[in-house]
């Protein structure tokens, strides 16, 4: 496994200059960038729907879908102009129809096709502003301070129940420099784990403390309800995705927006698995169309430029671990719900009085958690590892030109079908990288262990008839609890010697009771009900089976489970 650096201090910027950034000039540079998405979505649009008739009922299907969209599923976020905007396009449509010269009728077509096509961009195009970036860069350290329990500065630290700083708490490890040196040399973009609405403004805020420049990543729309956050997300680089919008010509725009922002040099941040994992677990299916744009960009710039200067796109798969996440309890619902059906029966008790949630807050303000965030070596976009200069190294060690990929008889060739198949292997390179670059947490082996240990008593149950035991009737026995942390230890400190799994310090290296004590005070602090907790004759007991569950997920993909049947 790679050498992995730890960051205790921000970095310098890759970039000194914030107006030398890929993302500003791509910001500077926004007519021409959305001409070029809207002319290559227009292309793939009279491919795909060659006749005029197939191209103007998508567009009947288009308006139909928005109409759907406003008036069943509307938010807060819609545009009180949308309405009036589709009435214009109905009305249209509408003269459209009475055209006979099927040449007229096509131009209409196009014209109203490039009119809705300019709407969507106009709604999704990011902006990028220098002020406010400097501006989030000064909070941030406060806001993440106040979620740690960690001060921003050592001026600060009387104001915390820790005297650690935010990098005592933030662990950062991964190839750094090698990462640093390729964001100079080509496009970088990272694709995080996902489990919590906080991780988008985490990984921005690591970025920017390893020094690398801003990169644009997509925000759901319902995220911009409020005014003033709303603005200041899309001033420091998101572009808005509606998810309710499923028609071929905003999918298709939004393949082409991410693909043409990745070849002009943009580097970027999505998530592949797509949403949060609701049942805890790392993701292990990724969503292909974001990530596909990465190959499509890659095979754009070696056809459109010469070999010196056609940018080379790097991956980087990062994994962020937390011992909580605030919330875990509606992720877990809706898994269960989702996979369980009319199995599952939430029957979980919420904060139903002032004490509960005045001893949640006090949770809040006194405890003392970590985050760890953990960057694997990049690759190229089909998934071979890259060396320090950027090179593509494939799987024997040997040096391997990225062009040879995409192309036939010694020609570049666009093949969507090979590109898929290229697609799916750099998915399931990046499901990989995440399973081996997961550091495990304390918090993680005695919510994987308790779990394992109550299935095992109750071994005859299905896990939704598991998740409806009465928590009073629960209760693992200390010394047993002891043996099998120690036992599942001894496996994870096997894997990480193998290379295929990470380990914070503490639980590679302290006493297996101070794992224990440090682990239950840490797992999921932030919750009113605790998922493990001692009771009176130090056996373990649970307040919340379903948050049990959702924590112990953590280390499912290692066949560590076969280790209690």
């Amino acid at each position: 496994m790679p050498e992995q650096l730890k960051i205790t201090k921000s970095l310098d910027p890759v970039i000194a200059d914030i107006k030398e950034w890929p993302i500003y000039k791509l910001s500077q540079n926004k007519d021409s960038f959305l001409k070029e998405v809207i002319d290559l979505t227009i292309d793939s649009a009279l491919s795909k729907f060659p006749s005029n008739n197939e191209l103007h009922s998508e567009i009947k299907n288009i308006l139909y879908q928005e109409k759907i969209r406003l008036t069943k599923t509307p938010w807060k976020s819609d545009s009180p102009s949308e309405r009036i905007f589709w009435s214009e396009i109905k009305r249209k449509i509408l003269e459209c129809d009475k055209i006979e010269d099927e040449e007229q009728k096509h131009t209409s077509d196009l014209e109203i096709l490039r009119e809705i096509l300019t709407f969507y961009g106009n709604e999704m195009v990011a902006n990028f502003d220098p002020k406010k970036y400097k501006i989030a860069q000064k909070v941030l350290p406060f806001v993440f301070g106040r979620l740690m329990n960690a001060s921003p500065g050592e001026k600060l630290k009387f104001l915390f129940a820790s005297d650690k700083s935010i990098y005592d708490k933030f662990k950062i490890t991964g190839p750094i420099d090698h990462i640093r040196n390729l964001a100079k040399k080509g496009t970088v973009i990272v694709v995080p784990t996902h489990f919590s609405n906080i991780d988008s403004p985490t990984i921005g805020f690591v970025i920017d403390i390893i020094g690398l420049p801003a990169m644009t990543y997509g925000a759901g729309i319902n995220l911009f309800t409020i005014g003033i956050l709303s603005r200041w997300l899309n001033d420091l680089g998101a572009y808005k995705l509606d998810r309710r919008r499923k028609n071929y010509i905003y999918l298709e725009f939004l393949r082409n927006y991410s693909k043409i922002a990745i070849s002009r040099g943009a580097h970027s941040l999505f998530f592949p698995g797509g949403t949060r994992s609701r049942s805890g677990q790392i993701e292990k299916k990724l969503k292909l169309g974001l990530l596909g744009t990465a190959l499509e960009a890659q095979r754009n710039n070696l056809q459109n430029f010469n070999e010196e200067v056609a940018k080379k796109v790097f991956i980087v798969p990062v994994v962020l671990n937390y011992h909580y996440i605030i919330e875990a309890d509606s992720l877990i619902s809706q898994h269960l719900s989702y996979e369980g059906k009319e199995q599952f029966i939430d029957e979980a008790e919420k904060i139903s009085s002032s004490y509960k949630l005045l001893k949640t807050i006090l949770k809040v303000l006194t405890a003392n958690p970590g985050m760890t965030v953990s960057f694997a070596p990049p690759m190229d976009v089909i998934g071979n590892d890259v060396d320090f200069e950027g090179n593509s190294i494939n799987n024997i060690g040997q040096k391997v030109e990225i062009k040879d990929y995409f192309s036939f008889n010694g020609k570049m060739t666009e093949d969507k079908q090979r590109d898929m198949v290229y697609t799916e292997l750099l998915g399931k390179k990046i499901v990989d990288k995440f399973l081996t670059y997961n550091t495990v947490l304390s918090s993680h082996i005695v919510a994987f262990v308790a779990f394992e240990l109550i299935k095992k008593q109750f071994n005859n149950l299905s896990i939704y008839q598991l998740l409806r035991i009465p928590t009073d009737e629960i209760e693992i026995d200390e010394f047993e609890f002891e043996l099998e942390v120690s036992n599942i230890r001894q496996k994870l400190l096997d894997l990480y010697a193998e290379g295929k799994i990470l380990m914070s310090e503490r639980l590679k290296d302290a006493d297996i009771d101070q794992v224990i004590k440090h682990g239950l005070k840490n797992l999921g602090v932030y919750h009113a009900q605790m998922p493990l907790i001692k009771n009176s004759s130090n056996n373990i007991i649970t307040q919340d089976l379903k948050l049990l569950y959702f924590y112990h997920n953590r280390l499912l993909g290692y066949g560590l489970e076969k280790h209690f049947e």
